[in-house]
């Protein structure tokens, strides 16, 4: 953790020692900001919701960024699945995703539990959403939380990513990787999660980052967008995902997110962004957005089985 603390703020020892210590005494940052599913509900709220100058401009009408202390997973509205807690930071994160043309079809490799599939939906409306999950036993969960919302454009799978590669190509204009990673800003919530920092455990889930990476861009047309996110502050995970998938695939380039622009990361050239803990924005994360090159083109046929399992069937 010290090591990793000297890499990412060199030079700068209150900073190194700001981010230790969101970690290590971490304060509750668990639900910050909500989804609202069903926007209608907004005026039932139980809850307090910031506004004014603690609002960025950006943010779209179907999010709200919560009073500190509040805690919406309570609420009667979340049981009737109005609205969907998430940590600010996943807010900032998923916010790069505005940076796009507003898609018609919706990828989301990594789904469960649902909260970028919900927060893709609520600002883009799309046509079609396929919400994947690779690991069995949290298809259930993913399946319960995007059914609350009541949408008819949710399906969801359990297909591997070279599997999707196989049956999808360029059937969507906007993947959505939020990948498997270290987690380490778990700490930050207060959440156990021993070997996080271990370099062992950092090259396992960049080695497998890329390879569900290289995978999903696949999926996408010409002209459409991939959107890569963690959890984590490795480097490796991060813009070291991106380097290494962009050195095999130069038809993609990273995009500005210009409402991002004080987050950028100082650990690369290209556009990403970084939310740490010690500055208010919840429990942190990485993100960056990658165009594919070319004129958007009409998207392939949604295949079969990607319709096998709309979300209103159950």
């Amino acid at each position: 953790m010290l090591r990793q603390a000297a890499q990412l703020f060199p030079d700068e020892e209150s900073e190194q020692i700001a981010f230790l210590n969101s970690l290590v005494n971490p304060e509750d940052r668990k639900y910050r900001a909500v989804i609202w599913t069903k926007p209608e509900a907004k005026d039932c709220a139980d809850f307090s919701v910031r506004s004014g100058d603690e609002v960025p401009s950006w943010l779209p009408g179907q999010i709200s960024l919560l009073s500190p202390g509040e805690s919406p997973g309570k609420s009667k509205l979340f049981e009737d699945g109005a609205i969907y807690p998430i940590d600010t930071s996943s807010v900032y994160t998923a916010s790069a995703m505005l940076a796009a043309v507003p898609p018609r079809r919706i990828l989301d490799v990594c789904a469960a539990p649902g909260g970028k599939s919900l927060f893709a939906d609520s600002v883009f409306n799309p046509e079609f959403i396929f919400s994947n999950e690779v690991v069995g036993k949290r298809l259930g969960i993913l399946r319960y939380n995007l059914k609350k919302s009541g949408r008819p454009n949710f399906y969801t799978g359990n297909l591997d990513p070279a599997e999707l590669a196989e049956v999808a190509p360029e059937v969507f204009d906007l993947a959505i990787v939020d990948a498997p990673c270290s987690g380490q800003s778990l700490l930050a919530k207060g959440t156990e999660n021993p070997g996080c920092f271990h370099p062992n455990i950092i090259k396992g889930n960049a080695k497998r980052q890329l390879r569900i990476l290289s995978r999903s861009a696949q999926c996408v047309v010409a002209g459409g967008y991939l959107f890569y996110s963690t959890c984590t502050f490795a480097r490796r995970e991060n813009e070291g995902a991106i380097e290494k998938f962009l050195k095999h695939h130069g038809e993609f380039t990273p995009v500005e997110v210009p409402h991002l622009g004080e987050f950028q990361s100082e650990l690369c050239d290209f556009p990403c962004y970084r939310i740490y803990p010690h500055r208010r924005k919840g429990a942190g994360g990485f993100t960056c957005l990658l165009r594919k090159d070319g004129d958007h083109q009409e998207l392939a046929e949604i295949p079969e089985k990607l319709q096998v399992y709309p979300v209103t069937s159950d």
